[in-house]
């Protein structure tokens, strides 16, 4: 942590450096003091090329030196001038490489909305720890409101506006106007009075509460503690569509919905009604296509059936049974055909065979026989005696022979 050389005894011979001393007098102004509001006007006014603004904030007894970065500029919506009256919302800095301490803003507004600011913030904050803006009190909006309440002035341009829009869109529904002043000092009674018309008749879907952009001054009737209530405990579904995109009011927290615009609300709900016209088309679309769905779903499930009761009606069977009977008889064909080619085979090797060990072959291959006068095969010499008369067959014929030994 750091020291603070302030609150500790230190020894007075020590000696700092100017930026301990700058670091230490840093550290203890923007720790002393939190966030503030200040007002004063605006002095020396400098826009630097980088977009910061420096100028100084002084009353009729002092001053103190100001810096609005352009990061917090480009937020306010408003161009600060020399010589205004202004409120500003920030906290004390120090600059070091200077030693200048400054007030830095972080927000910025003329004198006179400054108090209203002020109050805003305040009753807000006060709305906000009693629950009064939380989602749980919120009413859902209907998809299709077919009947609806506008509370706006009858002069106003956001009437027009809104209206124009329906019409554009080919709204259907039923509209009635309660007109009501929507600023000055009698707006916030006129409004809950008008308000309170709405919910006698408990005849609405939605509620539409509504004008057009102005200075905060103008707007103010909106952030009237009686009328923010009155919007929250509503029990018919309301929309605050008040001002421009960037202005904010306290009905737009209790609304159950907020608009950017008194347009933007129009759009919201004819957006609503033109989304239901397609689903209902699409649905109509539906209907008219399910008898035919239903007819081709039925027309396949008939064709499947009528498969079936081919495969089991009995000529199907016959069918098949003659199919099967066709397949027997070509493998009993192929069968028979590889059975006659096998035996054929074998007989022709026993015929070669037989035929290679007949009496013929022997001879063709240069043997010779010798019979009896018998015709009996001698095939051994120990048979054979002196002056026997033989017959000696060869290939090409055969010849009588005398053994003489």
């Amino acid at each position: 942590m750091q020291r603070n050389l302030f609150e500790e005894n230190q020894d007075s011979s020590e000696i700092w450096s100017v930026g301990q001393l700058t670091r230490e007098i840093k550290s203890t102004l923007e720790n002393r003091f939190p966030p503030v509001w200040i007002k004063g006007e605006i002095s020396n006014l400098r826009a630097q090329p980088s977009g910061h603004r420096y100028f100084i904030l002084k009353d009729s007894t002092s001053q103190i030196k100001a810096v609005l970065f352009k990061g917090d500029f480009s937020h306010l919506g408003y161009i600060p001038q020399e010589g205004d009256e202004c409120v500003a919302y920030g906290n004390v800095t120090v600059y070091e490489p200077r030693g200048d301490y400054q007030f830095r803003i972080k927000h910025l507004m003329q004198d006179g909305t400054g108090n209203l600011r002020l109050q805003f913030d305040r009753l807000k904050a006060k709305l906000l720890d009693e629950g009064l803006f939380d989602d749980s009190q919120k009413v859902t909006l209907p998809k299709l409101p077919r009947k609806i309440a506008l509370i706006t002035s009858i002069r106003g341009a956001a009437l027009q506006d809104f209206l124009s829009i329906l019409k554009r869109r080919k709204w259907s529904g039923e509209i009635d106007i309660f007109n009501s002043s929507v600023q000055g000092r009698d707006a916030p009674k006129e409004l809950i009075n008008a308000l309170s018309n709405v919910e006698r008749n408990n005849d609405y879907d939605l509620v539409v509460l509504t004008r057009g952009g102005g200075a905060i001054e103008d707007l103010w009737a909106f952030n009237d503690e009686e009328l923010v209530r009155a919007v929250a405990s509503s029990k018919t579904p309301i929309i605050s569509a008040i001002g421009h995109q960037t202005d904010f009011v306290l009905t737009d927290f209790a609304a159950d919905f907020r608009a950017e615009t008194p347009s933007a609300s129009a759009e919201w709900i004819t957006s609503q009604h033109i989304q239901q016209i397609e689903h209902l088309k699409a649905l109509q679309i539906h209907l008219r296509d399910i008898p035919q769905q239903a007819i081709r779903v039925r027309h396949e499930k008939l064709t499947l059936l009528e498969a079936k009761l081919q495969v089991l009606s009995p000529l199907s069977k016959m069918e098949s049974y003659h199919q099967h009977l066709d397949d027997f008889s070509l493998r009993m064909d192929r069968v028979m055909e590889q059975f006659i080619g096998h035996n054929l085979y074998k007989i022709d090797s026993l015929h070669q065979r037989l035929e290679s060990s007949s009496m013929k072959s022997v001879l063709n291959r240069g043997f010779s026989i010798f019979e009896n006068l018998n015709g009996q095969t001698i095939d051994r010499a120990e048979k054979l005696k002196k002056d026997d008369i033989v017959k000696a067959v060869f290939q090409d014929g055969s010849r009588e022979m005398k053994v003489e030994n």
